[in-house]
């Protein structure tokens, strides 16, 4: 990510912009003026002056004596760039750290290794003659580039590499920087964050059902895209193919800065932000967004730069006073802007937004187009499906789809005079009226250019620990809902307490240890059953970026387990008030935790496979009546039906009953009964394991 600044001039003073110091706004560069130019809010507008006599002073690229100033106008102040956000006469300047001239690097290469520096990575450089080989002339020997580097890095399928090495007239692609390979010289050019992206003949399919056709078009870097089409034509569709939730057939190119979009590396750097963006509401803004850069910075960036990163997206998308606001407590466009700063916290290349002005007021519709207009300016890349016209004025290209096939790619300008309208409204009305002749022929007409092969390198990244801060966000989450203490709390009270009603010193031995089994499977059951799927797409996107999946499963597993054995034991205190018998308390943990375990692991395996809490909580009657009707405390196992039997031997509760029988009649317990659960409860966890694993990768 470009490193950037925001700058609010006063409109009662001056602004100065120069190289001296003494100016509001300086630069120190050669290339601007002591005194370059100067802002001044006059008759309620906002004017540039240029003062400099010998450099470059632009406003939308064009030179500039005197010129008034108007919301998303882009000013050069010699190599430097703004960008100007105008609510009545409030200005804030977006100001780019970096410089917009070229920087070309340009070795020129022998035998002999020469030190290099290519977008932080150093290290050496050397030519070496390909053996066997002579140019097409046949008279010069064919060489190649070695590049040695100091730190290993990974390409863009994760591979870790320190040696590259490069043919005449390859292209490979760093963090920061291009590096291309020409006749014995080594050009290395600093690039923006954002990338290129191509489709061609893209085909995109959920399941057997073909929803998009021969898909083409090529979006430069720091661009924005506008998909439009009314609803049920194939927008949504084509992100979910980026996402990895639908496929394309073996024809479709999609090439993302050069790379296959399916690269374990490039997927890392895509954010995704759906229609409803994924939050947990119990969180704050700022843990939030910090969440957002535990699973795309590297631990030693994430510990220096993201509480950095953090204020200037606050500051840039307004939400500074609500940084320790719960993120139920915020409106829709807050939400929003808050899904995005997370998003961004681990400066993407492209950023792709599902309908993200949908149920958004005109008011918070500006706002939000005004951030996505900056993060361009930025440089990241950006593509979005809309059915506002707000969304067209800021995009750089339009691509219209009609029943799945592609029915215009272009700029703003071509599409307003394909469709003869100059009104963004109007535009979107007459896609829905025009023939399927007509659309096929703009189809046919179209024709996007050949992706470039490039290779992609990047900085290897080791994320922040996983396992102990999936385990504090879930506390933090679990314990600022009031209706879910209440609950852990509360309900093994009332139930102990009137089970402590019921039961007596004549109570059956065999009893007691069934209700104590059932109480723990349904607090384990009910505390890990919606812990999944309630946020299965933030994991996704978490799994994407390199989380583990197992410290992820293991940390959701201890919770659950920590309160059924918390839960379980109230309820057992209150019973034993009531027993002649006092059993070693270590036993019985043991035999709590072999009830716990095993019933959590198939809670959460349970939820990884619902699509949603309500279809989780339909299972809990699936998984409690067989621990109920198989345990062999309503019917003795010796009396059960064959298939009864057979059945029994995979519940858990049955081997739990035969335990927690033997430790209350002080009888040696068999040691299959403590194996046995924890075996069936490895089991259902390596299932869930592989099924989380598998949310990340790309159809």
């Amino acid at each position: 990510m470009f490193p950037f600044r925001l700058v609010h001039p006063n409109p009662s003073k001056p602004f100065t912009i120069g190289r001296k110091s003494d100016n509001v706004l300086h630069f120190d560069n050669l290339m601007v003026s002591r005194y370059h130019a100067v802002l001044e809010f006059t008759d309620g507008k906002w004017i540039l002056r240029n003062l400099s006599q010998n450099s470059i002073t632009m406003l939308n690229g064009k030179n500039v004596d005197t010129a008034a100033i108007s919301d998303g106008d882009v000013i050069l102040i010699g190599p430097r760039q703004l960008r100007a956000t105008l609510r009545g006469s409030e200005l804030t300047l977006l100001v780019m750290e970096r410089e917009t001239a070229s920087d070309v690097q340009t070795v020129s290469l022998s035998t002999e290794w020469k030190g290099i520096a290519i977008s932080g990575f150093s290290g050496s450089a050397r030519l070496c003659k390909e053996k066997g080989n002579r140019s097409s002339n046949g008279n010069r020997d064919e060489y190649y580039a070695e590049i040695r580097l100091k730190s290993s890095i990974v390409d863009e399928g994760g591979k870790r590499t320190r040696l590259i090495k490069m043919k005449n007239g390859d292209v490979s692609r760093f963090p920061s920087a291009v590096v291309g390979f020409r006749n014995n010289d080594l050009l290395i050019e600093s690039t923006g964050t954002g990338f290129n992206v191509v489709a061609k003949n893209v085909n995109v399919f959920a399941g057997k059902k073909q929803l998009l056709k021969n898909i083409d078009f090529e979006l430069p870097a720091g661009e924005i895209l506008a998909i439009i089409g009314r609803s049920g034509q194939g927008k949504s569709s084509l992100l979910k193919l980026i996402q990895g939730i639908n496929r394309c057939d073996k024809q479709s190119i999609v090439r993302i800065g050069g790379a296959d979009y399916r690269k374990s590396e490039i997927r890392r750097r895509i954010a995704i932000l759906p229609q409803d963006p994924p939050l947990r509401p119990e969180l704050t803004v700022e843990e939030t967004i910090l969440d957002g850069a535990r699973s795309s910075m590297d631990v030693k960036n994430f510990k220096g730069d993201a509480l950095t990163r953090l204020e200037k997206f606050c500051e840039l998308f307004g939400l500074s006073d609500r940084r320790q606001n719960l993120v139920k407590t915020l409106s829709g466009g807050e939400m929003r802007r808050v899904a995005l700063a997370r998003e961004l916290m681990g400066s993407p290349g492209l950023v792709i937004l599902d309908e993200p002005l949908s149920g958004l007021d005109p008011y918070n519709s500006r706002i939000l187009c005004t951030h996505l207009k900056q993060l361009a300016f930025l440089g990241h890349t950006i593509i979005l499906t809309t059915h506002s016209f707000e969304a067209l004025q800021i995009a750089n290209k339009i691509l219209v789809l009609h029943q799945g096939e592609e029915a215009f790619f272009g700029t703003v300008q071509a599409a307003y005079a394909n469709f003869k309208t100059n009104d963004p409204q109007t535009l979107l009305t007459s896609i829905t009226t025009n023939g399927d002749a007509s659309w096929k022929s703009l189809h046919a007409s179209h024709e996007t250019s050949k992706a470039p092969e490039t290779r992609f390198f990047f900085e290897r990244t080791k994320l922040p620990h996983n396992f102990a801060y999936t385990i504090t966000i879930t506390v933090k989450q679990w314990f600022r809902d009031k209706g879910r203490i209440a609950a852990l709390f509360l309900q093994p009270v009332i139930i102990g307490f009137l089970l402590s009603q019921i039961f007596s010193e004549k109570s059956s031995f065999w009893t007691v240890a069934f209700a104590v089994i059932l109480c723990a499977n349904w607090f384990a059951l009910s505390l890990s059953i919606r812990e999944i799927v309630q946020e299965k797409e933030i994991l996704r996107d978490k799994f994407r970026r390199g989380v583990s999946a197992v410290s992820t499963l293991t940390a959701k597993l201890t919770l659950p387990v920590f309160f059924t054995l918390l839960q379980t034991a109230i309820v057992y205190a209150f019973i034993n008030m009531r027993l002649t018998v006092t059993p070693d308390l270590l036993l019985i943990a043991v035999t709590l935790a072999c009830i716990a375990i095993p019933a959590t692991t198939v809670g959460l395996f349970t939820s990884t496979l619902a699509k949603n809490t309500s279809q989780a909580n339909a299972f809990l009657p699936l998984l409690i009546i067989p621990q109920v009707a198989l345990a062999g405390a309503l019917v003795p196992l010796d009396q059960m039906q064959d298939i009864g039997r057979a059945l029994s031997s995979i519940i858990w509760s049955q081997y739990n009953q035969a335990s927690f029988l033997n430790i209350l009649l002080e009888r040696k317990d068999d040691i299959f009964n403590t194996i046995l659960p924890l075996a069936i409860a490895l089991g259902f966890y390596i299932v869930t394991a592989i099924l989380l694993h598998k949310l990340k990768k790309p159809r």
